[in-house]
């Protein structure tokens, strides 16, 4: 998301998106922002490595937010895609799979009251 904030300029659109299905929990970020070179996408979650390189650089950053997000999202067994048009926006798609639902606590048990006790009874 901050990625989405950071490369948007103002007046721009930044959505995100969440939702079920597939036996997966889906967190879409889309924004109009500048977008890159799709063949870009092969490196960018690499460590360190961000579009635009070298004492040019128009963005601040480490290049390490991508590469973490990825290896978190594979480490819990999901996955991140990513669309991009240079001038046109990016798309990040993170799709982990949905974790089973608890089993059902029952009802509460008879127990005596919740309180002080008197020890003299």
């Amino acid at each position: 998301m901050s990625n989405a904030v950071k490369y948007t300029d103002p007046g721009g659109a930044i959505w995100i998106r969440v939702r079920t299905g597939d036996e997966a929990a889906v967190l879409e970020v889309e924004d109009t922002g500048v977008g890159m070179d799709p063949a870009q996408t092969e490196t960018l979650f690499e460590p360190f490595r961000q579009e635009s390189e070298g004492m040019g650089r128009e963005y601040e950053g480490t290049g390490l937010g991508l590469a973490v997000t990825k290896e978190a999202v594979e480490q819990m067994g999901g996955a991140v895609e990513v669309e991009t048009e240079k001038g046109a926006g990016s798309r990040f798609t993170v799709r982990l799979p949905e974790a089973e639902a608890p089993e059902k606590v029952g009802a509460p048990s008879a127990s005596a009251p919740v309180g002080n006790a008197d020890a003299s009874s």
